[in-house]
């Protein structure tokens, strides 16, 4: 009987809705935010350029003050945070709790404002340093893009979030080539329910974003991992084992980021620009060391696919990145943690396949570890092993690996189920209404 009133409920919630009409609007919302996604994607990479152009300028012999990379970045960042507390806070971070907390009926969302904060602060603090990614801010302005579609395109609020879930779901579809991880993404992350409306909006938004990803940009894989030898079934065992380590270094960054993030964001705005300050001298002297640990970190994981670092380097730089992304995320200025999820999964898939190819070097490509290392970093972090699965799979091209990508999401999904640790993006959600309570 409970069954049968839930059908009712649900037909009653979505039946005013006309399946054509809601197609058309998802279609204009995703070319919009597939325009958007790759505007955004393009300016990162030229801000990115001209960061390496001046870290390379401070290192050389003609520069007389190599420290101008720690001046200029503790002045940018500091800026992006006073921008981003004044005129839109929401756009603070990666946008995707924000986005949720909208859904859920907790937060408004004021459409033009995040979009606007969103994409300036994103390039300026991205290209100043921070190691965070462009593909959560990209989620939260898809929806943004749905957002301001849909206030002149529909007066039905069940609707309104459809079309907003379908900006969002384009803009990730966008950002990583993968429109069947955008629909997923929707289903199984924004709404964590099956329902066809939504999924038949999504999947139109997310094709028509990824349509115009391709024609703009190529048709190329986002990783480009060489995969010769496949791992077989009697493999299975390691890739368990793999599965428990990579659970347990995403839940360690999941509660290190939660602390850090807490505690900082609960600062006053001048507090905040002090600490972003520091974070901008901190990362402007990395730069002149390592400056591919800076930013989206794209140099690094090219390194990384090109198997072109040995163990030590390559858990030095975990470090480094594990440290930069959670300084970073704390600031509280525009920049996700999608990519640099992903990062760290490739750096321990790499560290664990260094030491294991010692012991048994012909079992299969080493550079195997980097795609499951991506899969199970994400599904223990975000808890979306489907959605893990199916980006890792689009994105690299690599359909022979769907069962090890399964055990291993699946096993880095389950851990921190059973010891009770949220998923990060509704742990972030539930710190930010426990701080505006506090506030009040």
């Amino acid at each position: 009987m409970d069954i049968n009133n839930d059908r009712v409920e649900i037909r009653k919630q979505y039946g005013s809705i006309k399946r054509r009409k809601i197609l058309l609007k998802s279609l204009i919302i995703g070319i919009f935010s597939g325009l958007m996604a790759v505007e955004f994607r393009l300016s990162l990479e030229y801000s990115e350029s001209i960061r390496n152009l001046f870290l390379q300028y401070a290192v050389s012999d003609d520069s007389t003050f190599p420290w101008i990379s720690s001046v200029l970045f503790g002045i940018l960042i500091p800026a992006i945070i006073y921008l981003t507390g004044k005129i839109e806070p929401d756009s603070g971070g990666s946008g995707i709790p924000h986005l949720k907390g909208y859904l859920e009926g907790f937060n408004r969302f004021r459409g033009w404002r995040i979009l606007l904060v969103k994409f300036v602060g994103g390039v300026v603090g991205i290209g100043s340093g921070l190691a965070l990614g462009r593909e959560g801010p990209t989620v939260q302005m898809g929806a943004a893009i749905g957002k301001i579609f849909g206030d002149y395109l529909t007066t039905n609020q069940t609707e309104l979030k459809i079309l907003i879930s379908s900006g969002a779901g384009a803009g990730l579809a966008a950002a990583f080539n993968a429109p069947l991880a955008g629909v997923f993404f929707i289903l199984e992350e924004l709404h964590k329910s099956f329902n066809q409306t939504i999924l038949v909006a999504s999947f139109v938004s997310c094709i028509a974003a990824d349509l115009i990803c391709h024609l703009i940009i190529g048709d190329v894989p986002v990783f480009h991992v060489k995969i010769l030898n496949y791992p077989g079934t009697d493999s299975l065992p390691i890739v368990l084992i793999f599965g428990v380590f990579i659970s347990l270094l995403g839940m360690l960054f999941s509660k290190v980021l939660l602390i850090s993030s807490f505690y900082v964001q609960n600062f006053s705005l001048a507090a905040r620009m002090i600490f972003g300050l520091l974070v901008g001298v901190v990362l402007g002297g990395t730069g002149l060391i390592f400056p591919e640990c800076l930013g989206m970190g794209t140099r690094l994981l090219s390194g990384i696919l090109d198997n072109q670092y040995e163990t030590g380097m390559v858990a030095l730089y975990f470090i480094f990145r594990f440290i930069l992304t959670v300084t970073s995320y704390s600031t509280g200025a525009p920049g996700g943690i999608f990519f640099p999820m992903l990062l760290l999964g490739v750096l321990s898939g790499s560290f664990f396949g260094h030491y294991f190819h010692f012991a048994f070097p012909e079992i299969f490509d080493q550079s195997v570890w980097v795609a499951l290392g991506m899969a199970g970093f994400f599904a223990s972090v975000v808890r979306a092993p489907i959605t893990g699965t199916i980006l890792i799979l689009e994105m690299t091209s690599t359909y022979e690996l769907l069962l090890p990508l399964m055990i291993v999401s699946i096993v880095a999904y389950s851990i921190p189920e059973y010891f009770s640790s949220k998923p990060i993006y509704d742990a972030l959600l539930q710190r930010d209404l426990v701080r505006r309570s506090l506030k009040a």
